[in-house]
């Protein structure tokens, strides 16, 4: 019980801090800045899952049944990952500037905010990987710490320090990745690791993860797709409209997070002793509680959109407001998506989550496709579309928990 006080709090702070730091960059800086922002995000939450390569699963599924040395070994093996990836994605962006430029922004003058948000993306997975350490090892109090100290307190503090957008990634980045070395430093022992266990856990790890990194990749894509659409094919005050609006769809679905923090672990050691009375227990009240949850912030936009809206100083209410009620009739389907996912991930081997974002991800780009096709892709046609595919998205992982619940 005190694992999940201390989740929900962190996530609750993380949750109000977040909601601030949106309200002060409108306030602080320029409606270009504010667009910069919310479009930045879309980008990052893209950007984590594909240099993740399903570490944020991985290291909390083997990691509870590990013994303490390999736990380590474990760990230091995923930061090798990430450094090699993280310089690939890097190089590779340093030769092709321009094209990043356009496809986020719709134009090729945001090199220089890329590159800073490459960095920040780095110490996020940096972040993870510790985070996930702990979070494998059951110390919710060091992880809880770690989550909101780096997602919460920096961002923050940064906000009423930076000049810019470009300055705030920057600084951001650079004091997360501090944290984490302080903190890798005081509580991770150091080993000597020999190729062998290297070999061994990138068999385990990435064999079990990588299966997954479609799947998380393409949940970013369809979280951001929207908003690229509104750069590219509209402005960047609409694609940045879009974007804020999706990123407070992902506030919101984050709040239930700790539910998925401390049930993947737990669910991994429910599977790995094969305690399946108990597992069906947990997916049963995991669903009621995600569809509850999904219908009450429903409702929640429809009454108050509007006030919602005008807490952060958003300019154009109207239009953002319409943005928001259009994109929340996602809610209930992903919020049984996000809660139950891990049960999925904690069952099966392979990567049917993967699967099923693959599959709701190909239908809402089918559905693009006709739009464009008979010229009728609208902003909120292509909103409507990313709500008809989330809640598709929805049904079909409750449709892969009731297998599980007649396999078990």
């Amino acid at each position: 019980m005190a694992d999940y006080v201390i989740t929900f709090g962190v996530e609750f702070l993380i949750l109000v801090l977040s909601v601030l730091i949106f309200k002060l960059v409108n306030i602080r800086l320029d409606t270009v800045s504010f667009s910069e922002f919310t479009v930045s995000k879309r980008l990052n939450a893209f950007l984590i899952p594909l240099l993740m390569i399903g570490l944020g699963v991985s290291l909390p599924k083997f990691l509870p049944i590990s013994s303490e040395k390999k736990q380590v070994s474990i760990y230091y093996t995923s930061l090798i990952i990430i450094c090699s990836l993280f310089l690939f994605i890097t190089v590779l962006f340093l030769f092709i500037p321009k094209v990043f430029s356009d496809i986020v922004f719709g134009d090729s003058f945001h090199k220089r905010l890329i590159l800073a948000n490459l960095g920040y993306v780095f110490s996020l997975m940096f972040h993870s990987c510790l985070y996930n350490y702990f979070r494998g090892k059951f110390n919710f109090k060091i992880s809880g710490f770690m989550q909101a100290y780096n997602l919460g307190i920096l961002p923050f503090v940064f906000i009423f320090v930076a000049g810019s957008i470009e300055q705030y990634f920057i600084y951001t980045g650079i004091f997360t990745i501090i944290s984490c070395i302080v903190v890798s430093v005081v509580f991770v022992p150091l080993i000597k690791l020999q190729w062998s266990e290297i070999k061994e856990n990138l068999n385990q790890i990435v064999a079990y993860g990588i299966q997954r990194m479609p799947g998380d990749v393409f949940l970013g894509l369809f979280l951001a797709v929207p908003s690229f659409i509104g750069t590219n094919y509209f402005s960047l005050t609409e694609g940045g409209q879009i974007a804020f609006c999706l990123s407070l769809f992902n506030i919101t679905i984050a709040f239930m997070s700790p539910i998925n923090i401390i049930l993947l672990p737990r669910a991994s050691k429910i599977v790995h002793e094969k305690d399946y009375t108990q597992l069906k227990s947990i997916t049963f009240q995991l669903l009621k509680m995600s569809t509850l949850l999904g219908i009450f912030n429903l409702l929640v936009i429809f009454l108050f959109a509007d006030f919602i809206i005008k807490i952060f100083n958003v300019s154009d209410i109207e239009s953002t407001s319409y943005i928001l009620k259009i994109i929340f009739t996602g809610v209930i389907g992903y919020s049984i998506f996000s809660v139950i996912r891990s049960i999925i991930d904690a069952f099966y081997n392979k990567a049917r989550n993967s699967f099923n974002i693959l599959l709701a991800f190909a239908l809402f780009v089918f559905i693009l496709f006709l739009l464009k096709y008979f010229n009728v892709l609208t902003l909120a046609n292509s909103l409507i579309s990313f709500s008809i595919c989330v809640n598709f998205l929805g049904l079909i992982t409750y449709l892969s928990v009731y297998k599980i619940k007649k396999l078990s």
